[in-house]
């Protein structure tokens, strides 16, 4: 609207400065009034123009309205170059000639060059083409008047447009600027947040870890513990010698306990390492002759191991306490008096299984709420399946079944 009112201004001038030159003011005027119409329109209508934006995924209506603007662009321009045209020639004189500065769509000196030109041959025609050296030295003049009047006031339109374009070019760089700096503030809480949630998880897998080693380890030795009092406590009156050593039994798995205790803590300090396979055989061995001291259980040990492969500390770890934990369960829900320890695997799994002959209730229609309420159990479900392995249960006629299989990652 800006350009529209400054073009307005130049077609006042030039006809207040052809006033003197022209014999048909009013066709002078009207003219003038008819330009004032189409430079406004086609101020109005080049804003419109310019705010359309072209890309290549645009739907098809879209490249039509902007095929149809360009057509409307270019037929107001030559509506306004022909007005202009009759408005310099009724003019008389090379003050209106001035109003070819309201070009916007041309450069600056292709303004003042049109004017310059159509002025001279204007001029020439005017006088019959009998020019003497006085009038060609007039018209030179006034040519280079013209020129220099067009140039001036195109030049001056062409920086306020410069100007105009800085200042929406500051614009968006100061609303750019706000945009990625509340981006980024955003990617900064997320940040925050995700560091925030991250420290959470591994505390609650460090505290997971803790609470499943201490209760596969120390829960399992206490309960062993207390079983061997208990039998101290029948045999004292009857056997006491046969008592005693069953109390000094008891006291070494408590003495165990603590050292349970002591190994889980630095199996969680230094839980990146690995151990040889053999490692966890003689682990198991030892729970084993340990379960059948504190039970007077059979058990029996069977593996099919690759004796070159490393097995993770933590997976050792939780192997020795879910068999731990397969064990004690098979004889306080079961009663079982027989038990056949598996360890099975290759360079990319490993698997424990424990089968024993004992009698559950545990079936299809109950296995998520039994589940549920077995602590070491939810643990070894939930360690295995967070290593990408699995832990599954099955009760049959031949009776329980429980096995666990994790991925050795090399």
């Amino acid at each position: 609207m800006k350009y529209a009112i400054i073009n307005i201004f130049i077609i006042v001038a030039a006809s207040v400065g052809s006033i003197f030159f022209t014999g048909a003011l009013s066709v002078l005027l009207m003219l003038a009034g008819l330009m004032m119409v189409i430079v406004t329109y086609s101020t109005l209508d080049d804003d419109s123009f310019e705010g359309v934006a072209v890309r290549e995924d645009e739907h098809e209506e879209t490249g039509s309205a902007v095929k149809s603007n360009i057509k409307r662009f270019s037929a107001v321009t030559a509506v306004k170059l022909v007005a202009a045209g009759a408005f310099a020639v009724v003019s008389g004189g090379f003050p209106g000639f001035a109003v070819f500065a309201v070009f916007d769509e041309w450069k600056w000196f292709v303004n003042g060059i049109a004017a310059t030109v159509l002025f001279v041959i204007s001029s020439i025609f005017g006088m019959s083409g009998k020019l003497d050296s006085r009038d060609t030295a007039i018209l030179i003049i006034e040519s280079l008047i013209l020129m220099a009047i067009v140039m001036i006031l195109s030049l001056v339109k062409s920086y306020m447009n410069i100007l105009d374009r800085r200042k929406e070019a500051d614009k968006v760089r100061v609303l750019n600027s706000n945009v990625n700096e509340m981006h980024e503030k955003r990617l900064n809480r997320e940040l925050v947040m995700q560091n925030y949630l991250a420290d959470k998880n591994a505390r609650l897998l460090e505290r997971e870890n803790i609470s499943r080693n201490i209760h596969n380890s120390v829960g399992h030795s206490i309960t062993a513990a207390i079983m061997t009092l208990d039998a101290a406590d029948m045999l004292y009156d009857v056997k006491p010698d046969e008592a005693r050593k069953r109390m000094n039994d008891a006291n070494e798995r408590i003495r165990g306990s603590l050292e349970s205790i002591r190994r889980a803590v630095r199996t969680l300090d230094d839980a990146e390492g690995t151990v040889p396979i053999s490692d966890l055989k003689a682990a198991t061995v030892g729970i084993v002759d340990d379960f059948k001291m504190d039970t007077e259980r059979r058990v029996d040990i069977l593996d099919d191991l690759v004796p070159e492969t490393q097995v993770p500390k933590e997976h050792v770890e939780f192997l020795t306490g879910a068999l731990e934990e397969f064990l004690t369960n098979g004889v306080k829900h079961g009663n079982a008096t027989e038990f056949i320890v598996m360890l099975s695997g290759d360079s990319a799994h490993i698997k424990l299984e424990v089968k024993d002959n004992g009698r559950s209730d545990f079936g299809e229609t109950n296995r998520e709420s039994r589940i549920e309420k077995g602590f070491g159990v939810k643990k070894i479900i939930s360690y295995a399946e967070r290593c990408g392995g699995k832990a599954f249960f099955d009760n049959s006629e031949y009776g329980f079944r429980s096995a666990v299989e994790l991925p050795i990652l090399q």
